[in-house]
């Protein structure tokens, strides 16, 4: 391929060396103005084209389309979540700000999201979190599961341990079933 293109760089180059040596002799003494009167109309210019001398190269690559398109999708979506939020915080902070400390009355017990200074940490406090007490039972509940755990597994080893010891098991509380029920016929026949 890039053999073919330099092939035909040298064919049009030649072709204008051509054309231009012919027009030298047509204007007579070799050298004539190619912009002068003296250009004879039927000759041909083949004008070449060197941009930056070396081969350009049509590069195969994968589509970007998706990738542009996807890129486009995410600026849209993050503009369009974020410029009202970006507003919401610009508003709560002009106008509502943050909360002052001040005594708490005799005989209240504050909530717990009252114990936040920014107006949208305690809504979030409030609405979305679990409160602190909640936290530390679902966190007991976690500890109580895990020594049940713990408690079951150190019976289910010593269960082990004495049934090594003693040489005795689950086994011997069951039925065996009887050889009499057991069909062997299957096996007595040969292969076909």
């Amino acid at each position: 391929m890039a053999a073919m293109s330099l092939l035909l760089r040298a064919a049009a180059a030649l072709r204008t060396r051509k054309v231009l040596a012919g027009l030298g002799g047509l204007a007579g003494g070799g050298r004539g103005s190619l912009l002068g009167r003296k250009v004879a109309a039927s000759c041909l210019v083949a004008p070449v084209r060197h941009s930056s001398n070396e081969k350009r190269l049509f590069y195969i690559r994968a589509s970007q389309f998706y990738d542009k398109r996807f890129l486009a999708l995410l600026r849209f979506y993050v503009a369009v979540t974020g410029i009202p939020l970006i507003l919401f915080v610009m508003y709560v902070n002009i106008f509502i700000g943050e909360a002052e400390l001040a005594e708490i009355p005799e005989g209240y017990v504050p909530e717990h999201w009252e114990y936040y200074k920014h107006p949208i940490t305690r809504w979030i406090a409030r609405y979305l979190l679990d409160s602190p007490e909640k936290d530390y039972e679902k966190m007991l509940a976690i500890i109580d599961k895990e020594a049940n755990k713990a408690d079951l597994r150190m019976k289910e080893m010593e269960t082990r341990r004495l049934m090594r010891q003693r040489g005795d098991g689950p086994w011997y509380f069951y039925d065996t079933p009887d050889v009499t029920f057991i069909n062997n016929a299957l096996k007595s026949t040969p292969d076909k």
